[in-house]
């Protein structure tokens, strides 16, 4: 049996965690691929879970041997798709959700054009700010980046097959789920 591939980006602050976590939920069929990162954890966040959390030695080992759909370079640190989990997952019959930034579902989508894209974006660019401020996890600096980079990621959505606004958690999930089912 065969699964289904989706990439699911936007912006840092739109809710990708929260909507994948919601997905999940109502889907045992829904699974995350579990990125490499070189950040370190915030809190909660747990290693194997949340991440792969690793050092910037490691993830370049990894990179240069080819264990990695896609790897790039985003706010100052590396994250990247593992190869062997993410085919796993489809080889299971799996839906294996690639939650990915921009740089890396653009490199994702070309080499895996069997994969479903989806842009997810916020109602209004005051309420992502909103988002973004009310984590806590961030200094003024990074917040700040964070906005900048977000303008140049959602200018980015016509590149993928599918735009969602994430205002209401169920309404977003409902959305990606026919989506998803209406995929060939």
């Amino acid at each position: 049996m065969s699964g289904k591939l989706v990439i699911l980006s936007g912006p840092s602050g739109v809710g990708k965690d929260t909507v994948i976590d919601g997905w999940q939920a109502r889907n045992r069929n829904v699974v995350r691929v579990v990125a490499y990162t070189t950040r370190a954890p915030r809190p909660g966040e747990v290693n194997g879970v949340d991440y792969h959390f690793t050092d910037r030695s490691e993830f370049l080992g990894k990179a240069q041997t080819g264990d990695f759909l896609e790897y790039k370079e985003v706010h100052g640190n590396f994250y990247a798709t593992p190869l062997t989990d993410m085919i796993k997952l489809l080889e299971q019959g799996k839906i294996a959700v690639l939650k990915i930034d921009v740089q890396g579902a653009i490199s994702a989508m070309e080499k895996r054009p069997d994969a479903l894209s989806i842009m997810l974006l916020p109602p209004s660019a005051e309420e992502l700010e909103r988002r973004i401020r009310q984590r806590g996890t961030e200094d003024l600096a990074t917040i700040d980046k964070r906005l900048r980079n977000a303008l140049e990621e959602i200018a980015q959505a016509h590149r993928y097959h599918h735009q969602v606004i994430n205002e209401d958690l169920t309404t977003t999930i409902s959305i990606i789920e026919v989506i998803v089912s209406e995929a060939k």
